[in-house]
């Protein structure tokens, strides 16, 4: 059960919790570039970086909601590596608008900082989704 009843009050599992967590920083990542995101571009590398990135970065919060989802633990872990491929896809453009100082890339360092560390939580779930499952395969006897 993923809640706990507590006089009259309903309050989440702490596994629960930490999802919810997750969910709510993945959204705040994807509202930050959202918010930072030139509305012109000085130059056709900028607009097509940044409009690389506020895509990854709505699908970092999109596919993790998706994952949250899932029907099954195989189904989870293809969407949580869905998750971590569009965050280390924002890691990268991120990179890009520093490097080439984009429009608006000194705006970018926490969100940059952010997208690399929601990659390593993202990697760690995965990493520890794919072991149980291949603990739980049964194995093949010849």
């Amino acid at each position: 059960m993923r809640l706990l009843r507590i006089a009259a009050m309903t309050i989440p599992s702490p596994a629960r919790a930490r999802t919810l967590a997750l969910q709510r920083r993945a959204l705040a990542f994807s509202t930050g570039i959202n918010v930072v995101c030139p509305r012109r571009f000085t130059s056709i590398p900028s607009e097509t970086v940044w409009r690389q990135l506020v895509r990854a970065a709505d699908s970092v919060s999109n596919n993790l909601t998706e994952a949250d989802e899932a029907g099954s633990s195989a189904d989870f872990l293809h969407k949580i590596k869905l998750t971590l491929r569009e965050a280390r896809e924002s890691r990268m453009c991120l990179e890009k608008l520093r490097l080439a100082q984009l429009d608006r890339f000194e705006a970018t360092p926490d969100l940059e900082r952010e997208s690399g560390e929601l990659c390593a939580i993202f990697a760690t779930i995965a990493k520890k989704v794919a072991d149980r499952l291949e603990r739980e395969k049964p194995s093949k006897k010849h």
